[in-house]
């Protein structure tokens, strides 16, 4: 699934200038105890933008000590995994032509965290503001739970209110995506048996005598 990240931003209220190599941990501060939460965008590796959401604000792994005191539902990964398809370069239309190939368009070798790095030290603050507006959802997960493509979408909408109120409820993202986990694939060791997808129908008379045996008196 595509997602316009500048706009996700916007709707997001995160007006921190982000771009290429930084990560920016947007705070979500909370009334009450081990209740305050966070989101980091983490955009060091080039290619690929990550937004997770953790227990506490430093944005720092917690130790399992302070972690336990924390809801469940921070205790366990959340996050979205954006792989970059435009990085608003002008010259993103532009292709290189491939040695030995005559005339035939071959495709921009993507940039390295040294590249990045090193453009951010020559230009200072060019890159700030320089968010993608395209990029591709390859892999959600909250609570802990695998989430299918089909509700990206919900999900992603449900984040960035939570985000905009500083109040980032993973549960109410994770009943966002409905039925639309994805579903537990059994090892190849276990063979279903019958229609695994059937509806069970309890019929009280037929299972009424189930575990009665008479005795002789």
């Amino acid at each position: 699934m595509q997602v316009n990240v500048k706009e996700f931003l916007r709707e997001s209220n995160i007006t921190e200038s982000f771009y290429p190599g930084k990560r920016l941990v947007h705070p979500c501060k909370q009334t009450g105890e081990y209740k305050n939460h966070c989101v980091i965008l983490d955009w060091r590796d080039p290619s690929k933008i990550r937004i997770e959401v953790k227990a506490g604000m430093s944005g720092k792994d917690l130790t399992p000590e302070k972690l336990k005191y924390y809801p469940v539902s921070f205790q366990t990964p959340t996050y979205v995994d954006i792989e970059v398809v435009n990085d608003n370069n002008e010259d993103d239309d532009e292709t290189e032509t491939s040695s030995g190939k005559g005339g035939s368009g071959g495709k921009k070798p993507k940039r390295s965290l040294e590249d990045i790095e090193k453009i951010a030290n020559a230009f200072g603050s060019a890159l700030e503001g320089k968010v993608p507006e395209l990029g591709k959802i390859v892999d959600m997960v909250v609570m802990g739970t695998q989430i299918a493509k089909d509700a990206y979408a919900n999900v992603m909408g449900k984040l960035a209110h939570g985000i905009q109120h500083a109040k980032v409820s993973t549960t109410d993202m994770l009943a966002q995506a409905g039925k639309f986990v994805t579903k537990y694939t059994p090892p190849a060791f276990m063979q279903p048996s019958g229609d695994e997808t059937a509806t069970y129908s309890y019929d009280r008379e037929k299972n009424a005598d189930i575990g009665f045996r008479p005795t002789i008196s």
